[in-house]
């Protein structure tokens, strides 16, 4: 219901069908219109010229020959003399005859062609006597139901052209847009587009060939990223080595300042491992190694492990697995990094006293905590590089920045995703297991 190509087809279908009804109907009350007054007035016409005529000769011979004009005609006609009887009628037609008819004056005495069977004029002859003229108003009725037909026909015919140019407007335009918007997919994957709407000469065209240029551009940047860290962490990775290593040395003299640079020192190597970890995930050769693994023993071996830090913390981790094995193809090395580092930032975030959850069920894994939930504004960019809540980035809390990063990749490489929500008390982070064969 939400789609473009949805609501440009009602707004173009509904608004030029009701821009057809609405002129339709005016154009057709307007034809009925003209159409009753032409031929009350033509009625009228000839009842005068009769009049006419009768009033130089009303003799029977005149009366006759009026009589048999008519006869031969769609009309009929009623003569009265002075003393308002019938002298004489056409096809019979004084069986029709009404009493309110004679009291009118010259003029329509009936024009309603829907609902009586004539219409009616009178024309007042000078010396007494009327001529009174009658139309059935079964051939203006045949007449306005054969225009509304050709008003329905039309309208048929309006109907096929709009579904047909909404097809074609479909497939111009919202068709080549969401193949677009299929490739921007990919875009954000890093590959490089060819779409086939790029041969196009017109505005979609362009469209198609700025994307394209886009996904030339942005994966050459991508590369220089990766060239880039690759190389710096590479040169790192020596140095501190040896400044982590004298540290430690001034640090055995008791020295506060060898403390101070043996602590910063980790820091730093810590932050140049991830920096390298994650260079590697990035590279084009880095595969998984999947295996068939029971993820209830597997979740059970991993709360095993990590237990002690919750005790020591005095956080209670809860393992909620299934009854019924469940199988999936993963990387155990790699899928313990993303599980650890989960619990790990669940176990940072929650107070003593609290609770964290990790839950497995057939398709997804959960792990929830009772830390309190983040900004709903930060919720989009926790599994960003170098991104933290917690701006201050204290010794407590504070990391690389880089932890939920390496957690996506390592999911998104198994064909999973990871998203974070917050609930009651809390985040939790939910895997999704779908798209990882099992």
């Amino acid at each position: 219901m939400n789609k473009l190509s949805f609501k440009i087809t009602l707004f173009y279908f509904f608004g030029i069908l009701m821009i057809f009804i609405l002129s339709s109907a005016i154009v057709y009350n307007i034809l009925e219109h003209q159409q009753v007054e032409s031929e009350l007035e033509s009625l009228q016409e000839r009842g005068n010229s009769h009049r006419d005529v009768l009033s130089t000769n009303f003799d029977k011979q005149t009366v006759e020959h009026v009589v048999l004009m008519e006869e031969k005609a769609m009309t009929d006609v009623i003569i009265l003399d002075k003393n308002n009887q019938v002298v004489d009628s056409s096809n019979d037609a004084e069986q029709f005859l009404n009493l309110d008819w004679i009291q009118k004056k010259d003029g329509i005495v009936e024009g309603n062609w829907r609902e009586g069977k004539f219409l009616v004029t009178v024309s007042n002859i000078e010396d007494g006597g009327q001529i009174i003229m009658l139309e059935p108003t079964k051939y203006i009725q045949h007449l306005m139901g054969e225009l509304k037909q050709q008003v329905v026909f039309s309208l048929f015919l309006l109907v096929l052209f709009l579904l047909v140019n909404v097809y074609f407007l479909s497939y111009i335009i919202i068709n080549p847009l969401l193949s677009m918007k299929e490739a921007t997919v990919k875009l954000s994957q890093g590959e490089v587009l060819k779409i086939r709407e790029a041969e196009r000469s017109d505005e979609v065209g362009d469209l198609a060939r700025a994307i394209t240029k886009l996904s030339v551009d942005l994966r050459h940047i991508q590369n220089t990223r990766k060239q880039f860290l690759t190389s710096i962490t590479h040169e790192l990775r020596t140095p501190i080595t040896y400044i982590k290593g004298y540290a430690g040395l001034l640090k055995k003299d008791e020295s506060r300042f060898g403390d101070i640079i043996y602590e910063e020192s980790e820091r730093l190597q810590e932050l140049i491992e991830d920096l390298f970890e994650l260079a590697r995930l990035e590279e084009p050769h880095f595969q998984i190694d999947p295996q068939i693994t029971e993820m209830n023993d597997f979740l059970k071996q991993i709360s095993e492990r990590i237990i002690v830090k919750f005790e020591e913390k005095q956080v209670k981790l809860i393992l909620q697995i299934n009854k019924t094995p469940i199988y999936k193809e993963i990387d155990q090395a790699r899928f313990d990094q993303v599980l650890l580092n989960l619990l790990d930032n669940a176990l940072k975030y929650t107070h003593a006293n609290k609770r964290v959850f990790l839950k497995l069920d057939e398709n997804f894994i959960e792990v929830t905590d009772e830390g309190g939930g983040v900004d709903e504004q930060s919720l989009p960019y926790l599994f960003d590089r170098f991104y933290r809540v917690d701006s201050s980035r204290n010794r407590e809390t504070g990391g690389t920045g880089l932890g939920l990063a390496i957690t996506k990749e390592i999911v998104e490489a198994h064909k999973g995703t990871i998203v974070a929500i917050n609930v009651e008390n809390g985040l939790k982070v939910v895997i999704d297991l779908r798209g990882i064969p099992g």
